[in-house]
């Protein structure tokens, strides 16, 4: 095979380094999840098993390689939740994990062709695959989103969504529609999610969310107007908080929503000690 973006199995080099997954995990030992593959005693097949390049560092090349539920792994080395390595692994470089893990899942969701039924083949030269019996082309997806953190002068509004657990805080968030511009989906969910206006709306920054394809584009806006209510379903609670007295969120070292929080906070001082929250 001549196109770089897909390696058979028998053409690794020496040098190759593998990110093995199944499902949403990643096989780890040690403290690490890169893999040669002569330490993957498991009869893998080419036919079957066909690693992708994520990256080319120097002469190492790093490829993903999705497995299936069967795979016998090697002594010491378990399959871990991918957001179990970016939350209790800060030590390893989550960019090489992230972008295998997006690969495999659009690799292994899109196997046959979308227009015609057909199954898919690796494109000949691109990162794509492709359908031989009409020629349909298709590249990895890449789910647009917005995360906002609204303010309000020293205040920061923060949601317990429905599916965190505990007395857990992020931004508001949501899906790019189609015919929307980021600003516009912005101003949309805040208005759903928490029933309040805003303005002043500003991007800050992005970051690639491999969970599995998302691009979170960060944003500022201004609280405008409106009494706080959450949607039902998917907010469990909306509460304003100061600076200094914030609740357990994101990190701001592994996700754009505490890269947020924490930009805010710097614009403030902060007191040390006790702070307050406030409701409304």
């Amino acid at each position: 095979m001549s196109n770089p973006h897909f390696v058979n199995l028998p053409a690794c080099n020496p040098g190759d380094r593998l990110l093995i997954y199944c499902g949403q995990k990643i096989l780890f030992r040690d403290g690490s999840c890169l893999w040669q593959l002569e330490d993957l005693d498991t009869g893998l097949e080419s036919d079957s098993h066909l690693p992708m390049l994520i990256e080319q560092r120097g002469e190492h090349r790093y490829l993903a390689l999705h497995v299936d539920t069967d795979f016998n792994p090697p002594a010491g080395a378990e399959f871990i939740p991918l957001r179990q390595l970016l939350l209790d692994y800060r030590e390893v470089d989550f960019q090489l994990p992230g972008l295998g893990n997006q690969l495999t899942h659009w690799y292994h969701s899109h196997r046959f062709c979308g227009r015609c039924g057909h199954p898919n083949e690796p494109h000949p030269q691109e990162r794509a695959l492709r359908c031989p019996a009409c020629e349909q082309s298709w590249y990895p997806r890449i789910n647009p989103c917005v995360i906002v953190l609204v303010t309000d002068g020293e205040r920061m509004l923060l949601a317990r969504h429905s599916r965190y657990k505990g007395s857990f805080f992020s931004c508001l968030a949501g899906f790019i529609e189609v015919g929307e511009t980021p600003e516009q989906t912005v101003v949309r969910e805040v208005r759903e999610e928490a029933g309040i206006e805003i303005g002043n709306i500003r991007y800050v920054r992005s970051q690639a969310w491999p969970f599995p394809s998302q691009l979170m584009l960060g944003f500022f806006a201004d609280y405008l107007g409106g009494e706080l209510r959450p949607e039902p379903g998917e907010i469990e609670e909306l509460k304003w908080f100061l600076p200094d007295a914030i609740p357990a969120t994101p990190a701001a070292g592994i996700s754009v929503a505490g890269q947020l929080i924490q930009l805010h906070r710097e614009r403030f001082t902060v007191a040390s000690g006790t702070g307050k929250m406030t409701d409304s």
